[in-house]
């Protein structure tokens, strides 16, 4: 039987049917505040054993998604929490507690995707997150960044003069949008590019996983050997789901 993954996000719910640990006969996406239509669609799926789950959301999107799957299959959601090892990977995070689920999840389907390599895992969504992975498997840590939008909003609402409009990205701009465009861009991919560098002083010779809703603005712009992939979270549940992990 089917396993269906959901990585609940700050502003989208991603989610797929899992076959096993690669192979999906389901996905999409929906807006957490239309979650009956995606009901709606989810009672026309194979009803699935069992829910692996990641959140970073409100609370009260995790109630209702627990009591749609309770009361239409009769299982409960995994919450996926935070641990010091899974499928190989150790996590040198400080207090575990403070690293969000769906960073965890990305790092360890990242591992899968790419096993013995050193990573660097970028998610480019509401935020920027930029995490490393050494080949051996330790987790280092990683940043996390305000996400483009986020960068060009505080622009517009913390400056008198400072537009939230469109511009194009220039090596040397000449218009106001032009500037702020190439500002943030130049900024959150130099921020992955800088975890690459040090990884790379480590002695490692890693590659730049890239996804999230805004991956594809910044990867011209990384100066380093990159992958656009997506949904690394959904990839890492669908990995722990698979392998028979035990979790904390």
């Amino acid at each position: 039987m089917s396993v269906l993954l959901i990585d609940l996000g700050n502003t989208r719910l991603k989610w797929a049917l899992a076959d096993s640990a690669d192979a999906w006969s389901a996905q999409g996406s929906a807006d957490p505040a239309g979650l009956p239509a995606l009901f709606a669609e989810w009672r026309a799926l194979a009803v699935p054993r069992q829910v692996q789950a990641c959140s970073v959301g409100a609370e009260v999107t995790m109630r209702e998604l627990e009591a749609f799957c309770h009361a239409s299959w009769g299982v409960r959601i995994d919450w996926l929490r935070v641990g010091r090892e899974a499928l190989g990977v150790s996590n040198r995070y400080r207090k575990l507690e403070q690293q969000g689920p769906d960073r965890w999840a990305a790092v360890l389907g990242a591992r899968r995707a790419h096993p013995d390599q050193a990573l660097v895992i970028a998610s480019a969504g509401t935020a920027l997150t930029v995490d490393a992975l050494t080949a051996d498997g330790c987790f280092l840590g990683g940043m996390i960044l305000p996400g483009y939008r986020m960068m060009k909003s505080a622009l517009a609402v913390g400056t008198a003069r400072l537009p939230d409009t469109s511009g194009r990205f220039h090596d040397f701009p000449t218009s106001t949008e032009d500037a702020i465009e190439t500002g943030v861009l130049t900024a959150l991919a130099g921020s992955i590019t800088a975890m690459f560098d040090r990884l790379q002083a480590r002695g490692e010779e890693p590659l730049v996983l890239i996804s999230g809703g805004d991956a594809a603005l910044l990867v011209p712009h990384l100066g380093a050997p990159c992958r656009l992939i997506d949904h690394l979270a959904l990839r890492g549940l669908a990995a722990l789901a698979f392998n028979g992990d035990v979790r904390p």
